[in-house]
Order: C-alpha cells, then sequence, then structure tokens
C-alpha cells in the first residue's frame, strides 16, 4: 500500500469519524432541549402549584398539587438537564477530537501532494 493511499484511507475514516460525531452532538442538542424544556415545565409547575397551609380545609387545598411534590419534579427535571449537558459536552469534545485527526490527515496528504509536485 502506498503512502498516498494509506493517508487518503486515514482521511476517509476521519471525516466518517467526524460525520458519526457530528450526528451524536445533533442527537444530544435535542436532547438536551428535550430536558430544557421539562425543567422549565417544572420549574413553572412549582411556582404555580402554590397552596396556602395554614388553611387545610380550603377548596384550593384540594383540587392543588402539593408543593413538596412540584420541588421533586424539579429536582429530576434538574437531573435530567445536567446529565444531558454533560452528554452533549462529551459529543462536542467527541467531535472537536474526530475533527483534529481529521486536519492531521488532510495535512499529511496536502503535504504528500506538494511533496510530489516539487520533484
Amino acid at each position: 500500500m502506498s503512502i498516498r493511499t494509506e493517508l487518503e484511507a486515514a482521511l476517509a475514516k476521519a471525516e466518517a469519524d467526524w460525520r458519526k460525531a457530528n450526528e451524536q452532538l445533533d442527537k444530544t442538542q435535542a436532547e438536551r432541549a428535550k430536558a430544557n424544556a421539562e425543567w422549565a415545565q417544572a420549574n413553572a409547575d412549582r411556582r404555580s402549584a402554590g397552596v396556602e397551609r395554614r388553611k387545610s380545609n380550603a377548596v384550593w387545598n384540594q383540587t392543588g398539587e402539593d408543593r413538596r411534590k412540584a420541588a421533586a419534579d424539579r429536582r429530576k427535571a434538574d437531573a435530567a438537564r445536567d446529565q444531558a449537558n454533560a452528554a452533549w459536552d462529551q459529543a462536542l469534545a467527541a467531535r472537536r477530537e474526530a475533527r483534529a485527526v481529521w486536519d492531521q490527515a488532510r495535512a499529511a496528504l496536502d503535504e504528500l501532494n506538494r511533496a510530489e509536485g516539487k520533484t
């Protein structure tokens, strides 16, 4: 196998890896957006779930949600949002790494092209 063939194969593999990392980044971005929306909804629910606890027989105590449940939901949504952000950060790092490998392969192939052009 010639050097050119090896470099072209490495470049093709690096490009495929970059595309895969880009797709993963898009997927995690969608998951991140969903987690952010769920967190915002849980936060809004927590704000609207305020009940007057001093009047235990009030009508709104019987129909409204307990604030403790809303706070628990918000904590769950917050944890999911943090997890989605971490996954997105990992996907972004993988895409950057794949791009760096692609840049190296492209630079090596360009250098070979310049060297062959000079001789």
